[in-house]
């Protein structure tokens, strides 16, 4: 068996302890591999998370770590296409603004974000519309990927991707209003979104599927985030499908 030294998890609040009333640090999914493999687990997983703000913590670790490739597995715990981040400028604040869903971000960009960066008059909401919507961000989200899978392969460094929400390459189909893809954006994904290391459960389409089909694994009735009992049993298939894919 392979032993990592370094463990780094990387989601949203599927993947994080900072959510009350959901699990406890030690608990995670990252946690139990990282004590599987004797390693050290980071967890660079937030609330709310964006794909964009997984892939800027995921450099960010590597670029501090360089010395620590061979002996680090990252997993990825995909979260929804229609998050982002943006940076703030503005007063105390000068940091990258929460990650939310864009629809829920158009107030913030409105009033401080975005027109601020451009030295221009506010915009509307259906001028911001123009460049945060679900066609922008799925093509944001492919380019993401492929840049990410791209350097971690580039330097070795053993990584799984997983959906953690709704299934990424689903999400063309359901909220893309381009359904010819006549500028070749779901071409691009197919072709160039590698599915080589991305975990697919045999049984559900992603964790959410998992617990939203098993209500003893929610955190409530009500609330289809992962338990502690639902972590051990993602861990447990991760762990099998690391195995599968690097120990033999």
């Amino acid at each position: 068996m392979k032993k990592y030294k370094y463990v780094i998890s990387v989601g949203c609040s599927f993947s994080s302890t900072d959510q009350p009333n959901l699990v406890d640090p030690g608990e995670t999914y990252g946690d139990l591999i990282a004590k599987h493999f004797g390693a050290k687990h980071y967890n660079l997983s937030r609330t709310g998370g964006s794909l964009p703000g997984m892939n800027r913590k995921t450099l960010k670790w590597c670029s501090k770590n360089k010395d620590k490739f061979n002996d680090t597995l990252i997993i990825l715990g995909m979260t929804e296409v229609a998050r982002f981040e943006f940076w703030n400028n503005k007063g105390a604040a000068y940091a990258w603004e929460r990650d939310g869903f864009w629809d829920a971000q158009l107030p913030k960009l409105v009033d401080l974000g975005v027109a601020e960066h451009l030295n221009a008059p506010k915009f509307s909401k259906e001028q911001v519309v123009n460049f945060y919507n679900n066609n922008a961000l799925f093509i944001l989200t492919t380019n993401i990927i492929i840049g990410l899978q791209s350097f971690l392969k580039l330097n070795n460094i053993d990584h799984i991707f997983f959906d953690a929400l709704y299934p990424i390459d689903t999400y063309w189909e359901k909220f893309c209003d381009d359904k010819e893809d006549k500028f070749g954006h779901k071409l691009l994904f197919d072709n160039l979104v590698s599915q080589e290391n991305w975990y697919k459960n045999s049984e559900y389409k992603s964790m959410i599927d998992f617990t939203e089909k098993n209500i003893e694994m929610r955190a409530s009735e009500s609330d289809p985030h992962p338990n502690k009992k639902a972590h051990k049993y993602w861990a447990d298939c991760l762990i099998e499908y690391i195995d599968e894919k690097f120990n033999t």
